[in-house]
Parts: structure tokens; C-alpha cells; sequence
């Protein structure tokens, strides 16, 4: 699921958007990202609770829209893809209404590009987030949004470009040198992908995503052992975690052709 800026208006404007978009390569160059909570100021009620007097123009119906956007990743969660992609054109035509009684309001345009990312429409992704960009070019979440969207529809110079201005702006977040490395690595760039990579561990040592990411870019390289370590790292036996157990899986391989490489006649017995 993608991770849109649920921010809901209240009488206290200071929010923090959740910035969980993510791709993740494993053993394949799979996509996925995850899913968003709305960030409420604090000792403030949910949006829709307000009074309607006190919130700036748009921003009941983008409320609206916001609520719509939660509901269809919980269907999401629970399989009902076609209830979800209603639920999301319903949270689009709320996004628009919003827009059209205030055209400043760039996390419902942003909003919308992440709804048509989560229906798998990617074209139309990319134009929403490029309508959000006017109207502030340098929107964080929209630029992630952005360069993920470029990423599925296989733009991956347009996906580099944007993920290269994406951490510029913002050089201490972690997951956007992660996503940038998968997207490098997805192209063949090892060396880039590479330093993306090292950037995202120096920020965040531990995330197993990157770690993982490592692991497979040198087990495709040939440097199995160096590959081991990183999959040490990354490893986990949690129910759900698929990450650390494909991580343990790939050891598992990786110690099977060290075995022959230093065992040749012995791995030959029957």
C-alpha cells in the first residue's frame, strides 16, 4: 500500500506527515510501501469533529477524503481489493472538491497521486503528484510519491532524479536513500546503489531493509561472504517478518556454496 500525507486540519496547524513510502528489492526487484497513520496535533480532536467556522476553506471535504483514504487501506488489509479502489475513488472526488474551494491545499492533490499509486494507475500518479509540485516543488512526501511512481512505470532515470532532489532537500532521512539505492540497483548502477546504501546505514545502522538490500546486491556480485553479513544482520524469525526470513534463506544458500567451493570432493558424495 502507498502511505499518502494523512494529515486531518484542526485548530492547531502544527502536524507531522508520516513519510512510509519504501521499496524494497528481495531477490526480484518486488515494490511495496507502507501504510500511513494521520498525525494529529496534540490535546486536538479529529478534524471532522471541529467546527466547521475553524478550519481553512477545503479542508472539511479534504477531512472527508482522509477518512476515506484509512478505510480503503484497512479493505486493502482485509482483501477487499474492489471495495478498496471504490473507497479511494470516493476519497478522489472528496480531494477535488477540497482543491477546487482552496488550490493551495497541495497534501489533497499529493493524496490523490497516492490513490491512483495504490490502484496501480501509475500515469495517473505521476500527473497528480506533478499538479501537487506546482504548488509547492518542494513537498517532501510528494517527491517521494513521485519518484516511487516513476519507479513502478519503469521511469528509472525520471525515478533517480527525483529520489537525487529528494535528498538534497531533505540528506537525514534515511528511507529515501534506501528507496533511491533499490531504484539504482534496479537499473544496474551497483556502485551508486551502492553508496546510496552506505548513506541510509549511516543514518539508520539497523534497518533491515537497506541491510538486506546490501546482502543481494553483493551475493550478485560474487562476494558471498561479505553478502553473509549483511543477511546476519538483517535476519529474523518473527511471524510476518519476510525480510528476515528470506534473509536466513539466502545464508542458508550462500553457506551451501561456500561448502562446495572449499569442499568440492566432499560435496560430491552422495
Amino acid at each position: 500500500m502507498s502511505a499518502p500525507f494523512l494529515k486531518r486540519y484542526a485548530k492547531t496547524s502544527r502536524t507531522r506527515p508520516v513519510l512510509a513510502l519504501g521499496l524494497v528489492l528481495a531477490c526480484g526487484f518486488g515494490l511495496y510501501a507502507q501504510a500511513a497513520q494521520p498525525s494529529l496535533a496534540a490535546g486536538t480532536q479529529p478534524a471532522a469533529k471541529q467546527e466547521e467556522h475553524n478550519l481553512p476553506p477545503g479542508a472539511v471535504e479534504y477531512n472527508k477524503g482522509v477518512e476515506l483514504f484509512q478505510i480503503a487501506q484497512i479493505q486493502n488489509e482485509k482483501g477487499n481489493a474492489s471495495g478498496q479502489k471504490q473507497l479511494l475513488k470516493e476519497a478522489i472526488r472528496h480531494f477535488e472538491t477540497a482543491l477546487s474551494q482552496n488550490g493551495k491545499l497541495v497534501e489533497a492533490q499529493s493524496n490523490i497521486g497516492f490513490a491512483y499509486l495504490t490502484m496501480h494507475d501509475y500515469k495517473k500518479a505521476i500527473s497528480a503528484f506533478e499538479k501537487a509540485l506546482v504548488i509547492n516543488p518542494k513537498h517532501l512526501n510528494t517527491l517521494n510519491g513521485l519518484s516511487t511512481a516513476y519507479a513502478f512505470n519503469n521511469n528509472i532515470e525520471k525515478a533517480i532524479q527525483t529520489f537525487d532532489k529528494l535528498t538534497t532537500l531533505d540528506p537525514g532521512n534515511a528511507q529515501y536513500f534506501f528507496n533511491k539505492g533499490s531504484v539504482l540497483q534496479r537499473a544496474g548502477r551497483m556502485e551508486d546503489a551502492r553508496k546510496a546504501y552506505n548513506q541510509a546505514l549511516k543514518i539508520q545502522p539497523n534497518d533491515q531493509r537497506t541491510l538486506f538490500n546490501m546482502g543481494t546486491l553483493l551475493e550478485n556480485e560474487g562476494k558471498l561472504e561479505e553478502a553473509r553479513g549483511y543477511y546476519e544482520k538483517a535476519k529474523g524469525v518473527e511471524i510476518g517478518n519476510t525480510i528476515g526470513l528470506e534473509a536466513i534463506r539466502r545464508m542458508e544458500v550462500i553457506d551451501a556454496a561456500l561448502k562446495d567451493t572449499k569442499h568440492p570432493a566432499e560435496a560430491k558424495q552422495p
